[in-house]
């Protein structure tokens, strides 16, 4: 996947650079996003001169002696002036007509987006506030997606199966109270059967991630609870190999569907997903 930054949402709107820098750090966050997510981050090589405040360009920025900036230089440069650059293999052709708003905007990011994988990544600015910006070309609508916050840009991914529910959820609660780089892979999502299942699990998490720890073990929705493993002589889960000496936990995403992890400090490692609910009945 192909994301272009939008150099038009850059025209001096910035009241000061302090101001810009609170934006950019949304801006990183969703960089650090795009770069996990293996996909190629893109601009025009015009991009440094762009006009952040009414007497700064973007390479005048860098070159503050601020504490602010310094410690983020190396960011700046690299969003600004290093490659790669897109009108380096330009897609986009001037012969036909590229209109945002009644704008020409032929030679810009938002046209090339067009061609490309339809998505851009804009500072914020009253023209791009939008997440579906809408292109003409020639006679055609075309729908842009315009990426302004990393958590919403994580939910058009999976609404669009361009990343995977776990992908997903490794992501959007990557600073929460849940981890799933334990999940065993016969029991996650492929599991799952139906997408209300999947949308099941999901909004259980998203509950999860925002409970302190007292809340959760408090809590008469989740009941949140150890699951009792079963003698040696019955089969079950848990009961042997790698987490045989865990305490494992479960909790409630539906009256029938259940989440079965283990508790570390302030993480709760997911292991397995249930769906029957015939394994938690037996502990």
């Amino acid at each position: 996947m192909e994301v272009l930054i939008n150099e038009l949402s850059l025209n001096g709107q910035f009241l000061s650079k302090h101001k810009f820098l609170d934006n950019l750090q949304n801006i990183l966050h969703i960089i650090k996003l795009i770069e996990k997510l293996e996909f190629n981050l893109l601009k025009h090589h015009s991009l440094y001169s762009s006009q952040i405040t009414m007497s700064e360009t973007f390479i005048q920025i860098t070159q503050s002696r601020d504490d602010r900036i310094r410690k983020l230089k190396s960011s700046l440069l690299k969003l600004s002036d290093q490659p790669p650059f897109w009108n380096e293999t330009q897609r986009h052709n001037c012969h036909d007509s590229y209109t945002y708003n009644t704008n020409n905007i032929c030679n810009t990011s938002l046209a090339e987006s067009c061609e490309r994988d339809k998505m851009i990544l804009s500072f914020i600015h009253s023209d791009f506030s939008q997440v579906d910006l809408l292109v003409q070309k020639n006679n055609t609508n075309i729908d842009i997606y315009n990426i302004l916050d990393k958590d919403q840009f994580l939910e058009y991914l999976l609404s669009n199966s361009q990343i995977e529910p776990l992908t997903y959820c490794q992501l959007k609660f990557e600073n929460s109270n849940l981890n799933f780089s334990k999940i065993e892979n016969r029991y996650e999502f492929d599991s799952l059967v139906t997408q209300e299942q999947i949308e099941a699990f999901i909004l259980a998490f998203d509950g999860f991630s925002k409970m302190s720890w007292e809340d959760i073990i408090k809590s008469d929705s989740l009941e949140y609870k150890q699951y009792s493993k079963p003698k040696k002589k019955k089969k079950g889960w848990f009961r042997d190999g790698l987490y045989k000496n865990t305490d494992i936990y479960k909790f409630r995403v539906t009256q029938t569907y259940r989440c079965f992890g283990y508790r570390e400090k302030d993480k709760f490692f997911v292991l397995r997903f249930e769906i029957d609910h015939k394994i938690s009945d037996k502990g």
